[in-house]
């Protein structure tokens, strides 16, 4: 089954939230980049709100990871028993940070998740090594959330041999990047392990605020589309 991630950015998206079975509960800053950290507060506040459900959380748009003020958020994240973080990978000159960052992480409860962007020029060279990194899990998101999607930037191959280069080492992987209710089965057809809503979840798209017919909409059709993979495959 290929499970949900929704995007909230406050307390308050989260006790609405809290209403629906989307399997994973992202928190990040919607109004700071790609990957913008809602602070400690609000993270604490998200996680105490919702304790019951898995979290991930974006830690920052930093260039590369290899920083106290990332690590420190991982710390303090894996104190709260939050399930993932979410780091980027802006530039592959910088992955050798990323393999001394995920040597600090190694021990530690929370799983990492590396995040490639579609519009960022990746290719599948690129995906290859970012694939051994030691991260436990990768994803596709897009920077600009205003213009095309990661299905209108990628290729069918492309996001193919992501999800193929991925599974074949055993991580787990996602795709998001303005996703929209009309192009969910196209996304699913890749059988990522799951797939990732904002803009989806609000009113016309806006990112600004999450509705509640949005969430029911999305829920039902993620949940009718499993169902019909599951049984052509037996």
């Amino acid at each position: 089954m290929i499970k949900s991630l929704a995007s909230i950015k406050n307390i308050k998206e989260a006790s609405l939230m809290a209403d629906y079975d989307f399997d994973i509960i992202d928190i990040k800053n919607i109004d700071d980049g790609p990957l913008g950290y809602v602070g400690n507060k609000e993270v604490e506040l998200i996680s105490n709100e919702l304790n019951n459900r898995i979290l991930s959380v974006t830690a920052g748009n930093s260039d590369h990871p290899n920083k106290d003020i990332i690590y420190e958020r991982l710390e303090f994240l894996n104190s709260l028993k939050i399930d993932f973080i979410k780091i980027g990978i802006f530039d592959i000159n910088y992955l050798e940070m990323h393999s001394i960052f995920l040597k600090k992480a190694f021990n530690l409860n929370i799983k990492t998740v590396g995040v490639l962007f579609a519009d960022n020029n990746i290719d599948i060279n690129i995906i290859k090594k970012i694939c051994k990194l030691d991260y436990d899990g990768l994803m596709i998101d897009t920077i600009k959330k205003s213009s095309k999607s990661t299905l209108d930037i990628m290729s069918d191959n492309l996001i193919n041999s992501f999800v193929s280069e991925c599974h074949k080492i055993k991580k787990f992987c996602g795709l998001s990047g303005s996703m929209q209710q009309n192009t969910i089965e196209y996304a699913m057809k890749f059988k990522s392990d799951f797939i990732g809503f904002r803009g989806a979840l609000c009113s016309h798209s806006s990112r600004d605020n999450i509705e509640s017919i949005q969430c029911q909409n999305i829920i039902k059709i993620i949940k009718n589309i499993n169902q019909k993979m599951y049984q052509e495959a037996v």
